[in-house]
């Protein structure tokens, strides 16, 4: 078809915009070539693939979105419909279209502008010249593309009209855009002495965000969130009187008629095929081959720490040893340490918010209905301590894994030393998050279960980390203890006293676990370097695990009881930390495209 014929009609213009609307880029993906989830590199996950083989950082080119042929496709397709479209298809309808083009540009933009910082802003169609020097454009700097990107979604909302659809812009989804760059914005300018400390912002302004404009993009995200409070279509998910199996229905429930989604990514396991299910559900409870998918997501014991004793509102580690945490070395069999003694593998998470349980699969966990089976192996009672027996080939879960007519190791893991040992928890935990409860759609790609970009319960928690920075408590509290009343009760919301950036910090760790923010929440608050720097001995850079292990001490007291080791994710930088340097706050700048006028971006 012709452009004149294609925008000469609404089915002509919505092919086009099934097209647009596929290329978006959302770094974590369901498709089936997402092998290694992004969600796995950092300190929420570990899966197979980065566990063995992830041993150096991803360096400067991680996540490098530039992608100005997509931009070119959607000034074309603005051009058009501002063109052959007008007077040819119902006005209202392309006013709309017009809008929602513009947020799909706008989307684009901020992608690239997290990513590399400014960019150039390049909104016409342009065409080839004998001197294709004149195309050759700076960088605008990065305030100036969160600028654009603000002001477009100010120009469009009106346009939008009060559609709830979840899987097309809206007025809601261009609100929720603008709170959130106007969120990284503001918190650039606001972290502009941290920026300037790690040589982070250059003269031109291409990267680095004046101080005095943070007030500014602050209120900014605080108004797009009232709006979308004030537009009464949206509110959190309550739906299940269980705290932990409500939160993770919000996930799971059908994005049509989840009230607290905005904008979506959506798959029906028919059409579009999901296979997050296949590669995160647990070994034991798959109905797909065993050897080929399963237990991909492993999360680690640096989150499940992070989630809060609803007792006594804080953070709190896992209470695995007698006094003081120990941690051991994960190739020792034995041991003399004292350990906390469960009688039930989940006994060591109770009295936690409720979202680790709707987050995470924890040995003693439930999935399907069905007990899951993560003990990595006997403790068997010495003189002085314990001898750990288990396999370690997950060729020998089937057979050989007896020590005196006693399991030694459960299906889904973990084990240690053999690099075939993929498929299996390395961690202690697995997913529940997105992980679909509906046997059988673990096959073929056939769950239908979507992946949400824009939700109402990070909006709250951008609002409550605007209004903090802007020094309104109240304000700030009211956001925030509206997420946390949903998570666990009414004697979970915090006081005045109780409300510090650190606890915001740490509840958008927990809330908004494997949705993708933590990358780039830790890249704005610019602390990155000094949390994941490369240090055997830093304990937020280390990545640690807890490995469930059953007594085994026949007529003894302690006979059948629980104890956990944590230990040091083995086969990382460093044998066990993570690794993040100054010049990854910014990817690395393309320089292969011939134009004189870019720059290198910081400490690159």
């Amino acid at each position: 078809m012709t452009e004149e014929q294609t925008y000469s009609s609404e089915t002509g213009i919505q092919s086009i915009l099934s097209n647009l609307y596929a290329r978006l880029t959302c770094w974590q993906d369901f498709n089936q070539d997402s092998e290694s989830y992004d969600m796995c590199r950092w300190d929420e996950a570990l899966n197979n693939s980065q566990y063995w083989s992830f041993a150096t950082n991803p360096g400067t080119n991680y996540r490098v979105l530039y992608d100005y042929g997509f931009i070119r496709e959607l000034n074309i397709h603005l051009r058009n419909l501002e063109t052959i479209s007008k007077g040819s298809i119902n006005e209202d309808n392309r006013r709309y279209y017009v809008a929602e083009a513009r947020w799909l540009r706008a989307y684009t933009y901020f992608k690239m502008v997290e990513s590399l910082g400014g960019v150039p802003l390049v909104t016409d169609v342009t065409e080839y010249t004998e001197d294709p020097t004149k195309l050759a454009v700076p960088r605008d700097k990065e305030s100036a593309v969160y600028d654009f990107i603000i002001s477009e979604m100010d120009a469009i909302k009106s346009e939008m009209g009060n559609s709830t659809v979840r899987t097309r812009a809206t007025k809601a989804a261009a609100l929720a855009l603008k709170c959130r760059a106007a969120l990284y914005a503001g918190t650039l300018a606001y972290n502009h002495d941290k920026s300037e400390y790690l040589n982070l912002n250059l003269p031109s302004g291409a990267t680095g965000i004046d101080k005095s404009l943070a007030q500014d993009y602050l209120q900014a995200c605080l108004s797009a969130a009232r709006e979308i409070e004030q537009l009464g279509s949206y509110e959190l998910y309550k739906k299940n009187s269980n705290l932990s199996d409500n939160y993770a229905d919000l996930f799971v429930s059908a994005y049509s008629s989840n009230p607290e989604w905005i904008f979506c990514k959506a798959y029906d396991g028919v059409n579009v095929s999901n296979y997050f299910t296949a590669r995160a559900i647990p070994r034991s409870v798959s109905a797909s081959d065993l050897n080929k998918t399963t237990c991909q997501i492993n999360p680690v014991l640096n989150l499940v720490n992070c989630y809060e004793r609803l007792s006594t509102k804080s953070v709190e580690d896992i209470d695995a040893y007698v006094g003081e945490e120990q941690l051991e070395d994960m190739t020792i069999t034995s041991s003399s340490m004292q350990y906390n003694l469960y009688d039930n593998p989940e006994d060591i998470f109770a009295d936690r918010d409720p979202r680790l349980a709707g987050t995470i699969l924890t040995p003693g966990s439930k999935f399907r209905g069905q007990a899951l089976d993560l003990q990595a192996g006997l403790a068997v009672s010495t003189a002085t301590g314990y001898d750990f027996k288990s396999v370690t080939k997950k060729t020998e879960l089937a057979n050989a894994n007896t020590y005196e007519g006693q399991k030694m190791t459960g299906a889904d893991g973990p084990m240690r030393e053999d690099q075939s040992n993929v498929y299996i928890s390395h961690t202690g935990f697995l997913l529940r998050k997105y992980v679909d409860p509906t046997t059988g759609s673990e096959l073929n790609g056939e769950s239908s279960v979507s992946y949400v970009v824009f939700r109402l319960g990070e909006v709250l928690l951008n609002a409550a980390e605007a209004a903090f920075y802007l020094g309104d408590k109240e304000t700030a509290l009211s956001y925030i203890n509206q997420v946390r009343e949903r998570a666990g009760g009414a004697d979970f919301k915090l006081t005045a006293s109780e409300l510090t950036l650190d606890r915001i910090m740490n509840e958008r760790r927990v809330e908004l676990a494997f949705e993708d923010h933590r990358w780039i929440d830790m890249k704005r608050w610019r602390i990155a370097d000094e949390y994941w720097k490369d240090d055997i001995n830093s304990p937020t850079a280390s990545v640690y695990v807890l490995w469930p292990y059953k007594i085994y001490n026949p007529g003894g007291a302690d006979d059948g009881k629980w104890i956990f080791r944590k230990m040091r994710a083995m086969h990382r930088v460093n044998d066990g930390t993570i690794a993040f340097d100054r010049s990854m706050y910014y990817s690395a700048y393309p320089q292969t495209e011939g134009n004189p006028n870019t720059e290198k971006n910081p400490n690159q």
